[in-house]
């Protein structure tokens, strides 16, 4: 992924400065961004986020329906379902 000239010129920039000062450049291990893990647990997330939405709508629309047939039952428009048991 291209970075910025912002961010390059910056990196370049304390490069510079850490070499004028004579520091020797040592990996950082606790500067270590594992991306492809982030970018998985994103993924994961998005896939649960995606199902929950889905069973969410599914719910809704059941009791959108179950609302419409008592509006239209109420109004006479619609008949009661008969009762299997009575």
């Amino acid at each position: 992924m291209p970075t910025s000239y912002a961010d390059s010129a910056q990196a370049r920039e304390w490069d510079r400065r850490y070499d004028a000062w004579g520091r020797e450049k040592k990996a950082q291990p606790e500067e270590f961004h594992d991306y492809e893990a982030a970018e998985q647990m994103r993924s994961e997330a998005l896939e649960e986020r995606a199902e929950r939405q889905l069973a969410e709508r599914k719910a809704s629309a059941k009791r959108i329906s179950a609302a419409v047939d008592k509006i239209g039952e109420f109004y006479g428009l619609k008949e009661k379902p008969n009762d299997p048991g009575s």
